[in-house]
């Protein structure tokens, strides 16, 4: 309710914004808010990123823990020291150069929705779009892990970030890149589905391990079986990186705390990064209002589940 009330006055204010305006003055605060929406969809992903590697390293804890405990292994470090095989830093760094083109070209699009006869970017978001152009143009980019298309669509995001001449009209530089938008996008959908369900299958494997442990803890020694259930729910806590729901409320079918939720929750957000740039392509400013406010909406309960991640 307080979510779906926050959008109805956000598309108000814009509405307001708005008012009594023609041609570009129309739809400068849309934009700034368009941008705004990007970035913090941009921060949720990144997040999302972090969750997963967490929770690779800690499901390889504890399933590390229970083999040798079973003498299937003759040593264990308890340090916890962990090789990533979900998703590395290395890894996550490519992801997050998608997310950056993103939020390069959110900010392009708002510098080119102002009054200033200089549409250039600052030179700290000019030099991270000739990096990240580099990056894509050698190769940095592996075009199989992340999607096809993605290199290019880099490319042609972040010329479009250092563009001084081509591109000075707001609809056209919408509509024009919305395929590269797309690209990069899809990408990182396709990628948040495939990491939540590795997420749930580490979770459903140490689940596994831990229930014949309780099963078999001697239904005499009472205290040591309930000391064994609040222990392995503190386990699961641990392996899921979004958490546990609180004991004092049931889990609902959708609980956002399932790593496939999340996963989908965040999805919306970037569709909406779609929806919205579409909209300023080619919608009408009510058009384009509502699609930003959708996208306001969506980057903050994003933002809300990310701010729920365990330390």
């Amino acid at each position: 309710m307080a979510d779906r009330l926050s959008a109805r006055l956000l598309v108000f204010a814009l509405v307001l914004a708005a008012g009594g305006c023609s041609g570009l003055g129309q739809i400068q605060a849309p934009v700034a808010k368009f941008a705004e929406g990007a970035h913090s969809v941009a921060t949720s992903e990144v997040s999302f990123l972090r969750a997963v590697e967490t929770a690779d390293c800690t499901g390889q804890f504890y399933a590390g823990a229970f083999d040798y405990a079973m003498g299937r292994t003759q040593s264990f470090d308890l340090s916890g020291a962990c090789t990533p095989r979900i998703l590395d830093e290395k890894e996550i760094q490519i992801r997050q150069a998608l997310t950056e083109a993103v939020t390069l070209y959110a900010d392009k699009l708002q510098a080119l929705a102002t009054n200033d006869d200089d549409k250039t970017l600052d030179a700290n978001s000019q030099d991270l779009a000739t990096k990240l152009n580099k990056l894509a143009s050698t190769g940095g980019i592996p075009v199989s892990s992340v999607g096809a298309g993605v290199e290019a669509a880099v490319i042609a995001i972040t010329e479009m970030a250092l563009d001084q001449r081509r591109f000075s009209d707001v609809r056209k530089a919408a509509q024009a890149m919305q395929p590269s938008l797309v690209a990069v996008v899809t990408a990182l959908e396709s990628e948040n589905t495939s990491f939540a369900v590795g997420i749930a299958s580490a979770m459903d494997g140490v689940e596994a391990k831990l229930r014949p442990i309780v099963a078999g803890v001697d239904k005499k020694q009472t205290a040591a079986r309930f000391f064994a259930l609040v222990e392995a729910r503190r386990i699961m806590r641990g392996v899921n990186p979004f958490g546990t729901p609180p004991l004092s409320r049931p889990t609902a079918a959708g609980d956002t705390i399932d790593p496939r939720n999340v996963a989908a929750a965040l999805n919306a957000a970037l569709d909406a990064v779609l929806n919205a740039n579409k909209a300023i392509a080619s919608a009408g400013t009510g058009g384009i209002v509502a699609a930003v406010s959708d996208l306001i909406a969506r980057a903050q309960a994003a933002q809300a589940t990310q701010a729920a991640l365990l330390d």
